[in-house]
């Protein structure tokens, strides 16, 4: 098992995409008139969150780099600096590039398999 920075995780960062186009969404509803101020209020409260979550994932970032000191090369993900090519300077940041990487990936698996079974039942096959 191995332990990261909570709230970086696929699911963490797949809830924060969702929080962050929330008000995007309601602005749409409320064109057609179909917002309230209760579906405010709700998207104002997982906003309070998301802020939370974001303020709580620098804090441990600043606390780790201060913990191990301001050399933290040694401790730079690795898989960071394989994709990228390029040596990383945060552990935060690298942590989130991983994830958001990790993401893209399920997320596209998930599109390619849906699309293989619409073919496949198209094509009669089961």
């Amino acid at each position: 098992m191995f332990a990261g920075l909570p709230a970086t995780g696929i699911g963490g960062i797949f809830y924060m995409g969702l929080v962050f186009f929330m008000p995007f969404k309601e602005l749409w509803r409320a064109m057609k008139g179909e917002s309230s101020m209760e579906r405010w209020m709700f998207i104002a409260s997982r906003w309070g969150l998301f802020a939370i979550v974001i303020a709580m994932m620098w804090l441990q970032g600043a606390i780790m780099k201060w913990a191990m000191g301001a050399d933290m090369s040694k401790f730079m993900a690795a898989g960071a600096s394989a994709a990228t090519g390029n040596k990383t300077s945060s552990l935060a940041g690298a942590t989130l590039y991983l994830a958001l990487l990790s993401l893209v990936g399920v997320m596209s698996l998930v599109y390619l398999t849906r699309f293989v079974i619409m073919i496949r039942s198209a094509l009669g096959h089961r």
